[in-house]
Parts: C-alpha cells; sequence; structure tokens
C-alpha cells in the first residue's frame, strides 16, 4: 500500500491489580498493544515487573500518578507529601472536578508544586529499579499534566532530561482515536467499531489507549459511582485488542504498530 499508517497502542494502569496485569500483558503478547503504563504507587507493581521483565520487547513508560479513583482499593505517595492526600494519607480521586461526580479534586486543594515534584522523582526512580525496558512517561487520568497546571511541564521535562526517558506526559501531539465507543460494553461491537476506525485512518502516526483486564473476583470489585461495570468495560477491551479480526485488519491494512520506542 502506498500510504504509511503507524498506529501506537497503550495499555494503561499495569501495577494497579492483578488483574490489569495480565490483561496488560495478554493485550501485547496476543494483541496489538506494544506500550503498557505502570502505576508505581500501587500494590502490584512488583508483580508487573516479574511479568513484564521476561518480556524485554514490551515497552513499558512510568504512568505518573497523582491520584486515587476507585473506592475499594487506595494508594499513596511513596513520598511525604501531605498536600496531595486526604485525612486517611491516600490520594485524592480525581485530579480536577468532572461533571456530575462530586469526589474531592487536587486541582481545589492547597497542593505543593514541590512536593509533586518529589513524588515524580520517586515515582520514576523507583519505576527505572524495577522494570528493564523503561522508555518514557506519561500521565494518569489525565490526558496531558499541562491542562492540570502548566508548571508542571518544567518538572516533568527536567526529570525526563535528566533520566533520559521520553516525555509522554505533555503529548507528542498524536492523533487519538476513539477506537469504539463506551458504550455498549459488547465485545462484538467494540470490534466492529475499530475495524471501521481502522478503515478510515489516512496516512500518519496515531495512538489509541485503553485499559484492559482479565477477569477476577478483585476486578468486580472494584468501581466507583458512575463506573460500576468496570469489570466489562475492560474485559472486553481486552478482547477487542487480542481479537483475531482485528489483528488480521491491522496486517491486511499494511498498518505498523509501533510503541514509543519507534517515536
Amino acid at each position: 500500500m502506498s500510504r504509511e499508517i503507524r498506529l501506537l497502542v497503550r495499555v494503561d494502569d499495569a501495577g494497579s491489580s492483578w488483574s490489569s496485569n495480565s490483561g496488560c500483558l495478554r493485550a501485547c503478547t496476543d494483541g496489538i498493544a506494544r506500550s503498557v503504563e505502570v502505576m508505581m504507587p500501587c500494590l502490584w507493581t512488583s508483580h508487573a515487573a516479574t511479568l513484564l521483565n521476561a518480556h524485554r520487547e514490551i515497552d513499558v513508560g512510568i504512568h505518573l500518578t497523582l491520584t486515587s479513583e476507585w473506592d475499594a482499593v487506595k494508594w499513596r505517595p511513596l513520598t511525604q507529601a501531605a498536600s496531595l492526600t486526604d485525612e486517611l494519607g491516600n490520594f485524592l480521586p480525581l485530579l480536577t472536578p468532572r461533571d456530575g461526580d462530586s469526589r474531592r479534586c487536587l486541582s481545589e486543594a492547597n497542593w505543593s508544586l514541590d512536593e509533586v515534584s518529589n513524588e515524580f522523582r520517586a515515582q520514576i526512580v523507583l519505576g527505572l529499579d524495577m522494570f528493564k525496558n523503561v522508555s518514557h512517561i506519561s500521565s494518569h487520568m489525565i490526558r496531558h499534566f499541562k491542562d492540570f497546571d502548566a508548571r508542571l511541564g518544567d518538572v516533568i521535562s527536567g526529570l525526563c532530561l535528566e533520566f533520559g526517558l521520553d516525555d509522554d506526559a505533555f503529548g507528542h501531539g498524536l492523533p487519538r482515536i476513539e477506537g469504539y465507543p463506551k458504550f455498549p460494553r459488547e465485545t462484538g461491537h467494540r470490534v466492529e467499531a475499530f475495524l471501521k476506525q481502522l478503515d478510515e485512518l489516512s496516512e500518519g502516526t496515531y495512538i489509541f489507549i485503553d485499559h484492559p483486564a482479565v477477569i477476577s473476583s478483585e476486578l468486580s470489585a472494584t468501581g466507583h459511582v458512575g463506573y460500576e461495570d468496570v469489570d466489562d468495560d475492560r474485559v472486553t477491551c481486552l478482547e477487542t485488542l487480542i481479537s483475531s479480526a482485528v489483528r488480521e485488519h491491522i496486517d491486511q491494512l499494511g498498518i505498523q504498530l509501533i510503541s514509543y520506542r519507534d517515536l
């Protein structure tokens, strides 16, 4: 084919659960994902390292984290960072306000830029110690940290320069494809929508981001108000990414699957 189309499929939230770790790995080994983002403050990072360090071909990103969004499981900063937490020492649920969501937001708290900087440094240092194939950093629960506070640009750029990492916390400017609508949470519908979107791509480089997971009682107990069906969402995401129809269509269209390393 005469036009060159490149697609970076990134899967997020490894480290947050056994289900997410297993889903992210399968999305790469059996599917079309090429980059995995790991949340360093979470409880399952050691398990994620065991899985991903055995697959050096998988590109890993440090998923800089300032929020703990689920009701049934929480995580907290790696550093002493009281301005970033609730009264129990956990990260707040949200960075910025959402319509219809009354949970607490970091943007409305008296947060410290120095504490954010120290926390980001700690997450990067730990990530580089634990994972053998880290190439970049990214941001959790917000597409780019500049949407939260532009001052973080200098902080993150400086850390990336210091540690030799690619910076995607502010984005590469890659067009982000939707892939499939949020609803219905049904694999067949998602596969069909993904195939259609692939057909519509013109020459260029694109990114698709989602959160695959395998089913477990742990995953079914995870959620928050407005997102109680997290298991249906994330399992059908994985089933779409490993779908033989999607993989074969990508081959037929001559789409090149890339990671951040290829950028």
